[in-house]
C-alpha cells in the first residue's frame, strides 16, 4: 500500500543508524548493518512493496530495486550499496503517485453508497483460528495458495510463518489497522480448540461488528451444534469430513467467491482440483491432528540439526538469514556464510531447510521476521 512503502522510505535514516563498525583484517575498518535485525526486517518489508508494485506495472526501475534488496551483503561494501539503495527509493518515493495512480485519482477509488463516499478497500483473507490447530491451518492456506492468493499479500494468519504479525510489531495495532483498512474475508476455523481461546472470540466479535465476509470451516470430528457465539450453527459452514460431494461443492463455491473478490480470473481448474481433492484427503488424516501436538521431546535431533545449530550458535548474533535472488533463488545465510542455495545443489540446499524447518517445529530456533530466524537457549543445549 502507498502509505506503508511511504512510511516504510521515510525510515531510512532511522535504519542508516544501525549501521557498526566492522574489522575487515589487516588493520582495516567498515561500516556493516546486514547482521542487524532491524534492518533486515526493513530491507524485507520494503522487498514486498515493491514487489507487488511490479507485479501490478512490470516498471523497470522498480524491478531493479527489488533486485537491489535481494542483493547479498559481504559486510565491505555495505555503506556504498545502502546509498545506492537509498537514492532508488528516494526516487520511487518522488514519483510515488506514478505506482499508485489509482489513489491519486480519488473518483477512481470512490464509490457512491447511500448518499456517502466510501473508500474502496483492498481485499484481505483472515484466518481465525486457534494455534493449537496450525497443522490444520497450514493445509488451508496451502488450499488458498493453489488459487494464486500471496501469502505475504492477501492472506493473514498469525501462527503459520510468511503469514503473520511482523517482527516488532504490537499485536493489538496490527490486527486493528488490518480490520480498519482492508476488506476482510473471515475464514473461521471451528474446533473445540477454538472455543477455549480468548484471543479467537474475540476476533469472531470483531468480525461480526464490521459485517465482514466469513466463511466457517469445521474441522474434522466437530460438528455444527458445537458452534457458538455471534457465528452460531444457523450460519452457513463446510463440515470438512461431511458428505464428500457437498465438500467438494462447498469448497468449490468458496474458490468462485475469493477469486471474485480478489479479480481473480486465470486460474486453471484442473490445478484447483487437484489440489482441492488433495485438501480433503489430508485434512480428514487423523495423523494431522497429532503433528499439533508435536513437542520438541518428540522430535529426534539428527546430525544435520546439530549440524546447523552448531554453525548459527557460533556467530555473535546468533541468526539465520532466509532470503533469495535471481542467481541462487532461496538462500540460507548464517553470518557471512551462505550455508545452502536452492540453485544450483538443489538437493544439498533441500537437506538444510529441512534440517531448519525441524529445528523451528522442536523450538531449537524461532523466527523474527520472514526473512531472519534466531537461535533459542534450548537450541544452545542441544549441543553442549
Amino acid at each position: 500500500m502507498k502509505k506503508d512503502l511511504i512510511e516504510l522510505i521515510d525510515s531510512q535514516k532511522e535504519i542508516e543508524e544501525k549501521f557498526h563498525p566492522f574489522n575487515g583484517g589487516m588493520g582495516t575498518s567498515f561500516e556493516r548493518i546486514s547482521d542487524v535485525p532491524e534492518f533486515q526486517s526493513w530491507i524485507q518489508e520494503i522487498k514486498l512493496e515493491l514487489q507487488e508494485i511490479y507485479d501490478r506495472t512490470h516498471d523497470t526501475f522498480v524491478w531493479e530495486t527489488v533486485n537491489l534488496c535481494g542483493k547479498r551483503l559481504d559486510g565491505f561494501t555495505e555503506k556504498k550499496y545502502f546509498l545506492e539503495l537509498s537514492g532508488k527509493l528516494q526516487a520511487i518515493r518522488k514519483h510515488i503517485d506514478k505506482y499508485y495512480p489509482e489513489e491519486k485519482d480519488v473518483s477512481r477509488l470512490l464509490e457512491l453508497q447511500g448518499g456517502a463516499f466510501q473508500v474502496k478497500k483492498k481485499p484481505l483473507i483472515f484466518i481465525s483460528h486457534s494455534s493449537k490447530n496450525k497443522a490444520h491451518v497450514a493445509k488451508i492456506a496451502e488450499l488458498l495458495r493453489s488459487i494464486n492468493l500471496s501469502p505475504r499479500r492477501d492472506i493473514f494468519c498469525s501462527s503459520l510463518p510468511g503469514y503473520g504479525i511482523p517482527n516488532g510489531a504490537n499485536i493489538f495495532d496490527f490486527l486493528r489497522e488490518r480490520f480498519l483498512n482492508y476488506d476482510l474475508h473471515i475464514i473461521f476455523v471451528h474446533s473445540p480448540e477454538y472455543y477455549e481461546s480468548a484471543v479467537s472470540l474475540n476476533e469472531m466479535g470483531a468480525a461480526w461488528v464490521l459485517k465482514s465476509n466469513a466463511t466457517s470451516l469445521l474441522l474434522p470430528g466437530f460438528d455444527f451444534p458445537g458452534m457458538k457465539g455471534v457465528i452460531g450453527s444457523d450460519s452457513i459452514a463446510i463440515k470438512l469430513d461431511g458428505d464428500h460431494a457437498e465438500v467438494k461443492d462447498r469448497l468449490n463455491q468458496l474458490r468462485r467467491e475469493l477469486e471474485t473478490e480478489f479479480d481473480i480470473s486465470d486460474n486453471e481448474d484442473i490445478i484447483w482440483e487437484e489440489a482441492r481433492d488433495k485438501f480433503i484427503r489430508e485434512i480428514n488424516d487423523p495423523a494431522l491432528g497429532k503433528q499439533d501436538n508435536i513437542t520438541p521431546a518428540s522430535i529426534a535431533v539428527t546430525e544435520e540439526m546439530k549440524q546447523l545449530l552448531k554453525k548459527v550458535a557460533a556467530v555473535p548474533e546468533g541468526q539465520i538469514l532466509i532470503d533469495a535472488d535471481w542467481e541462487s533463488g532461496t538462500y540460507i545465510q548464517i553470518g557471512s556464510e551462505v550455508v545452502a542455495k536452492e540453485y544450483p545443489d538443489r538437493r544439498q540446499y533441500a537437506i538444510w531447510d529441512e534440517a531448519l524447518n525441524a529445528c523451528l517445529r522442536a523450538k531449537y530456533i524461532e523466527r523474527k521476521s520472514n526473512a531472519i530466524c534466531v537461535i533459542t537457549n534450548a537450541g544452545y543445549k542441544v549441543i553442549e
